[in-house]
Order: C-alpha cells, then sequence, then structure tokens
C-alpha cells in the first residue's frame, strides 16, 4: 500500500512523539528506579496487551476479521521480533551513551535506510535522501558541537552503533517487506495488534529466562507506578499503529527521518517530566528538519 508523503510524516511524527515520551518513562524505571530493562520491557508489554485486549474486542465489533494463514502468523512473528530486539537495543544504547549521543546514532542511520528499503522494495526517491543527508548533518554538527567539551568516547560510540545501527537498518528494510499485501489500515491495525501479543510473548520468555521465576516483586507494582505502566501501556499502542501505518509502505524513507527523532523528542520531555537540561537549540533543531522535510514533499 502507497501512502502519502505527508501522512508518513503525520504517523512518524505521532510515533516518535509517543516514543519519545515512552523513553523517559524507561529512563525514570531503569535509572531513577534502577529496574532492569527485561523487567521493566515485560511489566510494559504485559500492560499493553492488557489495554490491546479491550481494544481489539471494539475492532472485531467493528471490522471483519483479517484471514489469518501461516504466511501471515511468520510475518507477524518476524515484525515483532524485529521491533523487541530495536528495544532491547536502545535500552543498550541509553546505558552506554547520553541521551544526545544517542540522537547521533540514530540519525547516522538515516543515510543506510533508503539503500536497504531500495533493496528490499526497490522503491527510492532523491529528495527524500536529499533530506536525510542534509538533517543528518544539521544534527552531527549541532551534537559535536554541544559534546565539544566533553571527552567522546569514539571507540564506545563506535561499538554502541555497531549494536543499533543494524538492527535499525534490518527493521527500515523489512517492515514494508513484511506487511505488504495488507491493503486498508485496518488490516494494518489487526497486524499491529497481533505484534503486541507476541511482544509480550518475547519479553515474557527473557523475563521467566533472566529470572527464572514469573514473581514481580512487590516493590514493582505500588503506588504511582500503577499510573506510569497505565500511561505507557496507552503510548504503546500508539507508537506501535502509527509506526506500523508509517514504515508499510514502499515509501517509508521519508518516514524514518522523523521515527529517528525519537531521542531528541525524549530530550524535550525528559526536560519536562524529569526536570533534565534542554536547550533552545534542541527545538530548533527539531523544526529545521521539519520544515526541511516539508519542502521536500
Amino acid at each position: 500500500m502507497i501512502i502519502s508523503n505527508i501522512w508518513l510524516i503525520i504517523f512518524a511524527t505521532i510515533s516518535s512523539f509517543s516514543r519519545g515520551i515512552i523513553s523517559v518513562i524507561d529512563r525514570y524505571q531503569m535509572g531513577y528506579r534502577k529496574q532492569s530493562s527485561i523487567d521493566v520491557n515485560f511489566l510494559n508489554n504485559i500492560c499493553s496487551s492488557v489495554l490491546v485486549t479491550f481494544f481489539l474486542i471494539y475492532v472485531l465489533h467493528s471490522f471483519p476479521s483479517p484471514r489469518i494463514t501461516n504466511n501471515y502468523l511468520i510475518k507477524v512473528l518476524l515484525y515483532a521480533f524485529l521491533a523487541q530486539v530495536v528495544a532491547y537495543g536502545y535500552s543498550y544504547v541509553f546505558k552506554k551513551v547520553s541521551i544526545m549521543q544517542s540522537v547521533l546514532l540514530s540519525k547516522v542511520t538515516d543515510l543506510f535506510i533508503p539503500w536497504a528499503i531500495l533493496l528490499t522494495m526497490g522503491y527510492f526517491s532523491k529528495s527524500s535522501y536529499l533530506v536525510s543527508i542534509i538533517s543528518t548533518v544539521i544534527v552531527v554538527i549541532y551534537i559535536v558541537f554541544e559534546q565539544r567539551h566533553n571527552n567522546l568516547n569514539l571507540k564506545n560510540l563506535l561499538t554502541t552503533f555497531a549494536v543499533i545501527a543494524p538492527l535499525l537498518i534490518i527493521q527500515a528494510a523489512l517492515s514494508p517487506l513484511l506487511t505488504k499485501g495488507l491493503i486498508k489500515p485496518i488490516d494494518l491495525v489487526f497486524f499491529t495488534i497481533m505484534t503486541i501479543y507476541v511482544r509480550c510473548l518475547i519479553t515474557l520468555i527473557t523475563f521467566i529466562y533472566k529470572n527464572r521465576t514469573l514473581k514481580i516483586s512487590a516493590e514493582n507494582l505500588k503506588g504511582k507506578v500503577y499510573l506510569i505502566y497505565g500511561s505507557r501501556a496507552v503510548l504503546t499502542l500508539l507508537a506501535q499503529v502509527t509506526y506500523t501505518l508509517a514504515t508499510s509502505s514502499p515509501n517509508s524513507s521519508i518516514a524514518w527521518i522523523f521515527l529517528n527523532m525519537t531521542s531528541l523528542y525524549s530530550v524535550i520531555f525528559g526536560d519536562i517530566f524529569l526536570k533534565e537540561k534542554m536547550k533552545f537549540a534542541d527545538i530548533l533543531v527539531i523544526v529545521a528538519i521539519f520544515i526541511l522535510a516539508l519542502f521536500s514533499k
């Protein structure tokens, strides 16, 4: 299904905005409350699955369910596996480098993603790729300037990039291929719902493997923590649906310019929710990339 660039930008922006808040919530859970990334991912996916079940009941009541085939299930499994591995990859990134450095690593992948999509879908847009190059250059110059007084550990950056870059590139290349043939938006919604269930199963397996039990510490489930997990579940559903819509089209390379701005949004939301320092220049960079991409359309 070919979706117009403007809708891809809208879906990608909603997804990256949602994931920007999610990353702040995860930093709070893992950084301030000292929970492990595996525990956080498991509890988050459990809450998301509960929420999406109510949504599924509504969807099944309002729309005809898709025809489930073995090929369909294999695609869902691969799609969900990629999504969850990338989530674990970002957990690794946030432990190894600063937020601004994670922005740099994500944006550099914009230079490779359009070529990967060309290999899988045969689609390449010169204007979108020009935006990828210019937006990456803007972010690289800005972050290098911002970090000039810090001792950048180049080896650590390269090691971290070697982990997250292949995951993002493979995910970007295979996402439109795995959702190919889903003609209607409601088909993509069903696909997304099944993806959330599979991701929950993956995190359940890793949680049991790590803890050797299914027991959850009572300390992790008290007070405002319920509100935190509930809010994240809503954001996860929103982010996953819009992500699927943004990456399902062969011309999704333009969407990745905005999807890879998630860490920049997390800087803004980190200032709002965690009182982390944000600079006006951070907002200017986001606005500049937006204007650039809209002009390219």
